[in-house]
């Protein structure tokens, strides 16, 4: 399917101006730095702030470890719920997390669903995105006259291009409808999303101590021939009923699964020394991913003069299917870098997958108690129960293991003055660890979850139009990396201790910031013999991190809002191990800042509300380096421009 840049943008244009009657403004109105009560992770449609996304808050990824609620209610998604059905995203941690029941130790990946409509309506956006990539975008809200039913639902058509050169286009379509009457709410929704072409991102392996230069953007060093096909389905219901006055029921189940027609790896190994680096392509069979997860709450509240308490009494429980190996791995030979070689395509003999299946629950009994003006309590405590088997496909051997911790979170704030606002936390949780990467033996495989302890604190100020945060936090768990036979297993402990900062407001009547600083230590500690030789810093993590984002309101064009956005990312190790010529220290990569510059311009055209944003991100287009995982880079994105039309009709 190919759709123009020009057809997008007149499509929204026109269909706005002739229509009559507006409804309610839903999509011309999202703002991301409007929307954020902090510095710390506030996602909006394809806009977001703060320092920390669901892959990276505190320098781990509260998604990955199974901390996603939708809506309040667990989910164990495969891939990420899709933005036809979500209003936004937040990082809850710290502050943000004070009444959230059963918190997690690595922060609370909240998603809210788009609610009930509160007049029927559509909104088309047309997105051009980085390097000539495109956006289609259409929602739907439908409701009744007696506001018992309504109807959420959109369908998507996205060509995402990527500085390394790949691409991938996908499908995706939605639909929540949700009955309402009296203070009951049920919304069953589904969604579905066929990625019909993507191409690998084609990484780096570096073996020396140095970093290689980054090569010419857009110059796709892959194959035609590996390109993947996925289907990723997501299903689900959440329901919110009042039994009586003071007894709530809010619970909710979900099924996500990412089958794999095809999936492949493309890699360059680079040696010590010289441009001369080994190709490499793994191609995996078909394979199959899906999980059943729900949760259920029951929460009674009462009052005991000022004081609010709220008992809540839950069960939560997921059952996950991941199929992983029979995987073929094609070795081209020795290729000059940064240059494509382009190879037939061979003939795919795979070997027979293998299969694993985890299967956790808990029962969890908690207590909120927030006293007005004075201070809150939040703690909780949870009975939880793993259960996990991987059946080899070749040998048909069956390994086993169990777990049956207790888990448990306690918060407690005090308001000491109206302004200035305190809170001490620690929780301890049973988290999932992701998967093995691309190229470890295991590939792919699901990671035992991990027993994860935190500590934090911190002070918040609350001043005319704005608040200033700053928290204090320690996160231990066990650490996973290579082991001298390329598994990627447990071999060692990993502590996070860190700074983290956030200041948000409007500053006079024109400017809106919303900033976040991240001063972090992580090392490494009782690393195994079999991992052989390990520095202290584990890798890919930055040792700082800093994002600023402004809006400026000026008077052009009755509000034309100038925007800007600064990122600095800190040094960080490229290189599990330390080399002799570097002093005994790890490979690193040097800290960048980059800087993005914008403009934003709310308008009504034939009486429909529009929003038209542009954005030219790394003005000044610096090169740099993601790491992936140990000795794994990819590049990361240099200057590029992206503009947005939404009109809401």
């Amino acid at each position: 399917m190919s759709i123009s840049r020009r057809s997008l943008t007149a499509c929204c244009i026109v269909i706005g101006a002739t229509l009559t009657s507006a409804a309610h403004a839903q999509r011309a109105a999202d703002n991301a730095v409007a929307n954020s009560d902090d510095g710390f992770g506030t996602t909006v449609g394809l806009e977001s702030t703060g320092i920390y996304t669901e892959q990276d808050a505190r320098g781990f990824s509260p998604l990955k470890a199974g901390n996603l609620r939708v809506d309040g209610v667990y989910f164990d998604i495969i891939g990420t719920m899709p933005s036809r059905l979500k209003q936004s995203t937040g990082i809850r941690i710290g502050f943000a997390a004070e009444s959230y029941p059963f918190q997690a130790p690595t922060g609370v990946v909240e998603q809210r669903l788009r609610p009930f409509p509160e007049k029927n309506g559509i909104s088309l956006g047309a997105n051009l995105v980085s390097y000539g990539g495109k956006i289609g975008e259409i929602d739907l809200r439908l409701r009744n006259e007696a506001g018992t039913l309504g109807l959420v639902a959109g369908f998507a058509y996205s060509d995402f291009r990527y500085g390394g050169g790949s691409r991938v286009s996908s499908y995706t379509m939605a639909a929540r409808p949700i009955i309402r009457i009296g203070g009951i709410e049920i919304g069953p929704w589904a969604a579905k999303t066929i990625v019909s072409f993507q191409q690998p991102h084609v990484l780096t392996i570096v073996s020396g101590d140095t970093v290689p230069a980054v090569p010419e953007q857009r110059i796709y060093l892959g194959q035609d021939w590996t390109r993947t096909r996925l289907n990723n389905d997501n299903y689900g219901l959440t329901a919110k009923v009042p039994i009586t006055a003071r007894l709530l029921f809010r619970g909710g189940m979900n099924y996500s699964n990412g089958d794999r027609e095809r999936y492949f790896s493309e890699f360059y190994i680079l040696p010590p020394t010289g441009f001369v680096a080994r190709h490499r392509v793994i191609a995996d069979p078909p394979q199959q991913i899906d999980a059943v997860s729900g949760e259920a709450q029951l929460i009674y509240r009462f009052d005991s003069g000022k004081w609010v308490h709220r008992l809540i009494g839950g069960f939560r429980m997921r059952s996950r299917l991941t199929e992983t190996g029979g995987s073929q791995a094609f070795d081209f030979g020795t290729v000059e870098y940064d240059k494509p070689d382009l190879e037939d395509k061979p003939t795919f003999q795979f070997g027979p997958v293998n299969s694993g299946r985890v299967r956790q629950s808990a029962f969890m009994l908690g207590y909120l108690g927030r006293l007005p003006g004075v201070g809150h309590i939040n703690i909780g405590v949870q009975k939880a129960r793993f259960r996990a088997s991987n059946r080899n496909g070749t040998t048909g051997a069956v390994t086993t293991s169990r777990d049956d911790p207790w888990l448990y979170n306690a918060t407690i704030g005090v308001n000491v003055t109206p302004a200035i606002s305190l809170y001490f936390g620690t929780q301890r949780g049973l988290e999932d660890s992701g998967t093995a990467p691309d190229l470890a033996t295991n590939r792919n495989e699901q990671l035992p979850p991990t027993r994860t302890t935190q500590y934090d604190g911190g002070i918040r100020w609350k001043f005319g139009g704005g608040q200033l945060v700053v928290n204090a936090f320690q996160i231990t768990k066990p650490y996973f990396s290579y082991d001298t036979s390329n598994l990627f297993t447990r071999i060692g402990d990993v502590r996070h201790r860190g700074i983290e900062a956030s200041l948000s407001g409007h500053f006079g009547k024109r400017l809106q910031i919303v900033a976040g600083a991240l001063a972090l230590q992580p090392r490494v500690s009782n690393v195994t013999p079999t991992a052989g030789q390990q520095g202290e810093l584990p890798t890919g993590t930055p040792s700082k991190y800093v994002r600023i984002d402004s809006n400026y309101k000026t008077d052009i064009f009755g509000g034309l809002t100038l925007t800007a956005g600064l990122q600095y990312t800190g040094t960080r190790a490229v290189s599990a191990k330390p080399f002799d010529s570097l002093g005994g220290k790890q490979l690193m990569l040097p800290g960048v800042t980059t800087i993005d510059l914008g403009v934003r311009q709310q308008f009504t055209l034939g009486g429909v509300p529009m929003n038209l944003r542009a954005v030219l991100a790394n003005v000044f287009d610096h090169t740099s380096w993601k790491v992936l995982a140990p000795n794994v880079l990819d590049i990361d994105e240099r200057r590029r421009f992206s503009l947005t039309l939404v009109a809401d009709l």
